[in-house]
């Protein structure tokens, strides 16, 4: 994304993105809806959400969040929980978003697979203009979301929730049609299709070419996850070791522990530093009493009267060798025995393209996968695209969503002739990770945990482990984003350089280069705001307009007609970042009481003396403005100035008349309770005992 500062001149580019942002496969603007949950802005983050991802309540609970991997609080504490979030907007703040488009073009696009890939390749497509038309072997969609997705980590709501958005923008599901057998290329073509998109996921799970796979008691991870997925239950013995160390391996073991045998293994080549899955998903599988035999390496399935008995294994030396290729090697003569009477592999997923057969032309790797141009996603047959796993090998939910957007504007430039381009594919350097030095002036914030079910209930059923944020937690959470690349902005026609911004900094930001005269803003900036209220040149501004320092919100409460003859009507300007210490929050948290209304801004530091007398000029009888106490806020120099500013403004009331008494300031703990509510009803009580209210 590419964003202009309102105050530069129109040419000047900001160039540098968010880590979180150019980290994520689809380009979701996880920064930009962060910042709008820390202010309350809810349902114009889920549309935000929802404009760039077309499954996001399921993205939110199993997204690998890359973007938390990039974010730059993991120098300063811990990654923002961005998917967490995700998830929260979408459990909470869901809404049908109608968005249709002017054009509709007759071209009709059959895409084989409701899987992440088909889906997103299908929400785009419709929102473009195009009627599409899912083909799903399956009786549900979801793809391998439902077939290998425990219900415990994606409720099926979840996957239906996000599938009902999609089909009200006109796409059509065709289920238990199987392509190869129902469908084929052919007859597609004959009923009118002009473009095909195959999305047809990883549906087998690798074998294990060793001595014993054969024997009863081995099971493929991905059937077995399936199998459980749809009926409840599943056939395993009394002592379950899964073989791999990704998240299906995970998922496996946590799935059998549900089925209650005496004990669930998992052996994986990898050292517990080098497992392919995130840490948050071992540690519960270990929390809920999975053991872990880390850097052993398969030798064979050992076995009695053709059932397993258990699993003979080698240590590891390495798994990747000097050229970080892999290339597990082992010691001679480190042979061990893991009991087991069922092993499940969970090494890897391979494709099925027998519905390939027949179909002469288009081209596959060695390892069974569809080979298209990485541009386009065209095979090399012309209409025919592919996308997700059975391009990507094994890839993740959003790299599959990714290439069904990138497929879906390609079919729609073939078909128009034309070469409209995604600019949030653009590539852009990231902001460069916080400077050293810098660490130490950015408050650590504590992030918030993830509620789930305690232990002693979730081994008994499938219910969802992990409960969501309650709004509190959430708006929290969010609150400790940095808001990285979207801080202020100095316009160099404007600047006369001064070293205002440079002295008042309390992150020491703003720096003059040796050999320039004017000053310049990095990507470490903060958001404060002091800067831009300072600056005597006006040369500073923020670079989005989310940050619209109160303005805004306080011409929206003098459009209300629930105001007009309010006597004393009192603004009350206050910090949003102690606005969450309460255990719950007025859904009507703008008003108090009759004769207040309320702004809230993220740190005071940003409100402009001149606000507080627009407030006044728009018919405000008083303001109040409650600022963080002690060392609640984001900011640590807010408290110093609003202190000025508000002197300042109260020197200059009575040098116009009127009472100083009308302008006050609090410093509280929290926005939202008993001493707010009493510091708005007594400042009321004054000023209707002064004698005339105009």
């Amino acid at each position: 994304m590419t964003v202009t500062n309102k105050c530069a001149t129109p040419d000047k580019k900001i160039n540098e993105e968010a880590p979180c942002i150019l980290a994520c496969p689809i380009r979701q603007d996880a920064r930009d809806y962060v910042q709008l949950i820390a202010r309350g802005r809810f349902g114009e983050a889920f549309r935000l959400v929802r404009e760039r991802n077309p499954l996001p309540a399921a993205c939110g609970r199993i997204c690998t969040h890359p973007c938390e991997t990039k974010c730059r609080r993991n120098s300063t504490d811990a990654p923002i929980a961005i998917a967490w979030l995700k998830r929260f907007l979408g459990d909470n703040f869901s809404e049908e978003i109608r968005k249709t488009t002017t054009e509709k073009y007759p071209e009709r696009i059959a895409i084989i697979g409701a899987g992440p890939a088909g889906l997103a390749a299908a929400n785009d497509l419709a929102l473009l203009g195009y009627s599409c038309t899912i083909f799903e072997s399956n009786s549900t969609p979801g793809g391998m979301l439902r077939m290998g997705v425990p219900t415990y980590r994606l409720p099926r709501t979840a996957i239906d929730n996000d599938v009902e958005f999609i089909k009200k923008l006109g796409v059509e599901i065709q289920y238990n049609t199987t392509f190869g057998v129902d469908i084929t290329f052919d007859s597609l073509k004959k009923k009118g299709f002009s473009a095909i998109f195959i999305g047809v996921g990883l549906l087998e799970s690798r074998m294990l070419n060793i001595e014993g796979a054969q024997l009863d008691g081995v099971l493929k991870g991905v059937s077995f996850l399936n199998e459980v997925n749809t009926t409840g239950s599943g056939r395993i013995g009394k002592n379950v070791l899964v073989i791999g160390g990704g998240a299906v391996a995970m998922d496996c073991a946590r799935t059998a522990l549900r089925l209650k045998p005496n004990k669930v293994s998992v052996a994986c080549l990898e050292s517990r530093k080098e497992m392919p899955t995130t840490d948050f998903e071992i540690e519960e599988a270990v929390h809920e009493g999975a053991v872990l035999y880390n850097s052993v390496g398969p030798k064979r399935i050992i076995g009695k009267d053709g059932k397993v008995t258990g699993l003979e294994t080698l240590k590891v030396k390495y798994v990747f060798d000097e050229q970080k290729r892999f290339n597990p090697a082992f010691y001679e003569g480190s042979e061990s025995i893991i009991e087991a009477d069922t092993i499940i592999l969970a090494i890897g997923q391979a494709s099925d393209l027998s519905f390939l057969k027949g179909q002469e032309g288009i081209q596959v790797t060695r390892g069974g996968t569809i080979i298209v141009n990485p541009h386009n996603f065209s095979t090399s047959v012309h209409g025919i695209y592919a996308g997700g796993d059975v391009v990507l090998g094994r890839g993740t939910m959003t790299e599959g969503m990714a290439q069904g957007k990138k497929a879906a504007i390609a079919i729609h430039n073939t078909l128009r002739n034309t070469a409209i381009k995604d600019e949030k594919w653009a590539e852009k350097p990231a902001v460069p990770d916080v400077i050293p030095s810098r660490i130490a002036f950015i408050k650590k914030e504590q992030k918030q945990e993830m509620p789930t079910m305690p232990l002693d209930e979730r081994l008994s059923n499938f219910d969802e482990v992990e409960l969501g944020f309650q709004l509190n937690a959430a708006v929290k959470e969010a609150q400790r984003c940095m808001n990285c690349g979207a801080g202020a902005f100095v316009d160099d026609n404007l600047c006369v350089g001064c070293l205002t911004c440079v002295r008042i900094c309390p992150f020491e930001v703003p720096k003059i280069k040796k050999g320039d005269a004017t000053a310049y803003i990095d990507g470490d900036c903060q958001s404060c705001g002091l800067c831009v209220v300072e600056c005597p040149a006006k040369a500073i501004d923020f670079k989005t307009p989310l940050e619209d320092c109160g303005k805004d919100a306080l011409e929206a409460v003098f459009q209300e007609e629930s105001i007009r003859g309010v006597k004393p009507l009192i603004i009350n300007f206050y910090c949003q970042y102690s606005a969450c210490n309460e255990d719950k929050i007025d859904a009507t948290d703008n008003v108090l009481f009759s004769h207040v209304r309320r702004v809230g801004v993220l740190g005071l530091g940003k409100v402009a003396p001149s606000l507080y007398l627009r407030a006044f000029e728009l018919g405000a009888h008083g303001v109040m403005v409650t600022a963080c106490k002690g060392d609640i806020c984001h900011f640590c120099k807010d408290r110093e100035w609003v202190e000025r500013r508000i002197k300042f403004i109260s020197q200059l009331l009575g040098g116009l008349g009127m009472d100083p008494g009308r302008l006050r300031t609090h410093f509280v703990s929290s926005q939202n309770g008993k001493e707010v509510f009493e510091l708005a009803f007594r400042m009321v009580e004054d000023i209707r005992n002064l004698q005339t209210i105009t």
